[in-house]
């Protein structure tokens, strides 16, 4: 029994270093041999050199030259994922922390839950009934971030950041 009970315990080893993470992509030939300098100077040249040209290989395709257009165009995309699939633009999404924006209308669909137009032209749905929204007005400054699981919350300067409510863009 003690024989087995080992075997059982070796067995599950085996099988969780066979489940292990997998290795490591491969470093390049080419920082390898950068590690064989021997004087410090040129060792870092040589590794800045080869990561430069590693880094423009892997390089995204040029973004719109002005901070203005690529601000506009990050804000139009912003929630777009929620839209129905018919709706969204063909260009990918870019990632970006958080919306900001003012309401310009409010429109209760239920009792606590509103849709709310922004002045970017977006609008948003609230999910759930929530007294946070209550404290909601045209005229106010929203912040939209992202939640977990693909979720979006929205809150106002005056109800801080802690007291948000759920929402999707519905346009």
């Amino acid at each position: 029994m003690k024989h087995a009970l080992a075997l059982a315990a070796l067995a599950s080893c085996l099988t969780n270093a066979a489940h292990a993470a997998p290795p490591p992509p491969p470093v390049p030939e080419n920082l390898l041999t950068c590690r064989k300098l021997q004087d410090d100077s040129e060792r870092v040249r040589c590794y800045d050199k080869e990561i430069e040209k590693l880094t423009r290989s892997a390089a995204p395709p040029s973004l719109p030259s002005t901070a203005a257009a690529t601000k506009e165009s990050a804000a139009a995309q912003f929630g777009q994922d929620t839209l129905p699939a018919a709706a969204r633009p063909k260009t990918p999404a870019e990632d970006q922390l958080a919306l900001i924006s003012s309401i310009t209308a409010m429109r209760a669909v239920a009792p606590q839950i509103y849709v709310i137009s922004l002045s970017n032209g977006q609008v948003w749905r609230q999910e759930q009934a929530s007294q946070t929204a209550l404290f909601f007005r045209v005229g106010d400054n929203v912040r939209i971030e992202r939640g977990a699981l693909g979720s979006y919350h929205m809150s106002t300067d005056a109800t801080g950041g802690k007291n948000w409510v759920r929402v999707t863009r519905i346009q």
